[in-house]
């Protein structure tokens, strides 16, 4: 069995003030003060009274804007400014554990020196950006010492895309990330930069489209992490 040197690890701050999203094997999960998903904090950041509250009684665009007018609109509308400048007063994290890539690769390229993670976007997740890694519902401006490459896989009725990460670290830093796999996380700090949507059009008979609502972001750092304990494992 191979053992990298122990080592006493720095702990990274993901208590209940931090706003998080975690990728599982179907969905990113929203952990985060005032909204419940992405589309709500969408909502809230675009100051959206009638569906960040989900009043569907109002249901045209005369009735929203009579609403929000209103004295009780005005009142929500204040209470999500206050949620929204506390939200941004916290750090952001997007999560991938690891053991969520569906068996894709996950381990250290000696050629290239990196270690290599590769997961698979739905094109519902899919939003396409110059200079941003792709993650599901994501798209994130990182250093630029971490590369992507990006395969399209179509199938029958939709598309998905096998990306791959590259980080580059030293083989020892490598190591002990490979001894403790699944157990292990990327975490992206980041800070909402703006929204995108993508869109797959079902056949029902007509021209249906699902929309997603995906968030264009900026890190700063990236971290590997313990996701039981949140040791730092690697940070760039």
């Amino acid at each position: 069995m191979l053992i990298s040197k122990a080592q006493e690890r720095a702990v990274l701050d993901l208590s209940n003030s931090n706003c998080r999203f975690e990728v599982g094997y179907n969905k990113v999960k929203t952990i985060c003060m005032g909204a419940r998903s992405i589309e709500q904090l969408h909502d809230l950041y675009n100051m959206d009274v009638c569906s960040y509250y989900n009043l569907t009684q109002y249901d045209t665009e005369l009735k929203r804007k009579t609403f929000v007018n209103s004295e009780d609109g005005k009142v929500l509308l204040e209470t999500m400014k206050n949620i929204k400048t506390n939200l941004n007063a916290m750090k952001h994290y997007y999560i991938f554990p690891f053991s969520a890539n569906m068996g894709w690769d996950k381990a250290y390229n000696l050629k290239t020196k990196t270690f290599d993670f590769g997961y698979v976007v739905d094109e519902t997740g899919f939003l396409p950006v110059s200079g941003y890694l792709n993650f599901p519902q994501f798209a994130i401006k990182c250093t630029p010492k971490i590369r992507q490459t990006v395969q399209k896989r179509q199938s029958t009725d939709r598309a998905s895309y096998l990306t791959t990460i590259k980080i580059p670290m030293t083989e020892s830093e490598a190591l002990a990330i490979e001894e403790h796999i699944d157990d292990l996380a990327l975490t992206v700090q980041f800070t909402i930069q703006g929204w995108g949507e993508t869109k797959r059009k079902i056949n029902l008979g007509g021209a249906v489209f699902i929309t997603t609502t995906c968030v264009k972001a900026a890190s700063p750092k990236i971290y590997i992490i313990d996701k039981n304990t949140n040791e730092i494992y690697f940070e760039l």
